[in-house]
C-alpha cells in the first residue's frame, strides 16, 4: 500500500485509520547496535513510536518535557534506519544556532558511527557537495532561507526539526522553505 503524504479526502483517512488500528500499537523494536548510550524506557517506547511512524509513512512529535533524551530519541531513529538498510539519503537536522554544537557532541557520543555534517559559517557552501555522503546533516533555522536551493538540491530521508516552535510562524521565510508540498525540502521515500 501506499505510504505517501497525500490522503485522498474522508476516504483516504479513514483507510488510514482503519490501517492504524488493524495494526495496532507500536511494537517494541530492537535498539540499534551502534547505538553507544543506554535508552531508558520510555526513551525505547519513543524509538518504537518513531518506527512505527515510519512505517506508516507518517510524521510526528516528540514532546517530552526538557532533558529527557529527545536528542536520544532521534538519534536512535537514524542509527535505526541505517542499520535496516533505509538510510539512502542523509537526515536533515534543523536546529537553533544555540543547539547545533550540542547536536554535533550528541551524535559524536551517542551515534559515533553516523557521518555527521553541520552546515555552518560563512564557509558552509564548499560542504554542501558533501551532504550526499553524509548520514546526519546539521544545520540552523536561520540559515534554511540562505541556503534553500542547496538543500533542495539534496534528497533527505527525513526532517527532524529541534524546536521547532522556530518554524510556527507560516510566514516566516523558514517555515516557508519547511512547508510539505510548497517546498523544494520534500522528504524522499
Amino acid at each position: 500500500h501506499d505510504l505517501g503524504w497525500q490522503l485522498l479526502g474522508d476516504a483516504g483517512l479513514a483507510q488510514l485509520a482503519q490501517r492504524l488500528r488493524d495494526e495496532g500499537t507500536p511494537q517494541p523494536v530492537p535498539v540499534p547496535n551502534g547505538l553507544a548510550i543506554t535508552l531508558r524506557p520510555y526513551q525505547r517506547e519513543g524509538l518504537d513510536w518513531l518506527q512505527y511512524l515510519r512505517a506508516h509513512g507518517l510524521g510526528g512529535i516528540l514532546a517530552d518535557d526538557m532533558g529527557l533524551g529527545k536528542t536520544a530519541q532521534a538519534l536512535a531513529h537514524v542509527v535505526a534506519e541505517k542499520e535496516a538498510g533505509r538510510l539512502q539519503r542523509p537526515a536533515l537536522v534543523v536546529v537553533p544556532t544555540s543547539l547545533l554544537f550540542n547536536w554535533q557532541a550528541e551524535a559524536a557520543r551517542m551515534a559515533p558511527g553516523l557521518r555527521v555534517l553541520a552546515l555552518h559559517g560563512p564557509d558552509r557552501a564548499r560542504d554542501f557537495p558533501r551532504a550526499a555522503a553524509s548520514d546526519l546533516v546539521l544545520t540552523t533555522y536561520p540559515l534554511l532561507w540562505r541556503d534553500a536551493d542547496a538543500l533542495a538540491a539534496q534528497a533527505w530521508h527525513l526532517l527532524i526539526l529541534d524546536e521547532a516552535q522556530m518554524a510556527k510562524n507560516a510566514g516566516s521565510r523558514g517555515a516557508r522553505v519547511l512547508r510539505w508540498g510548497r517546498s523544494p525540502l520534500v522528504v524522499q521515500r
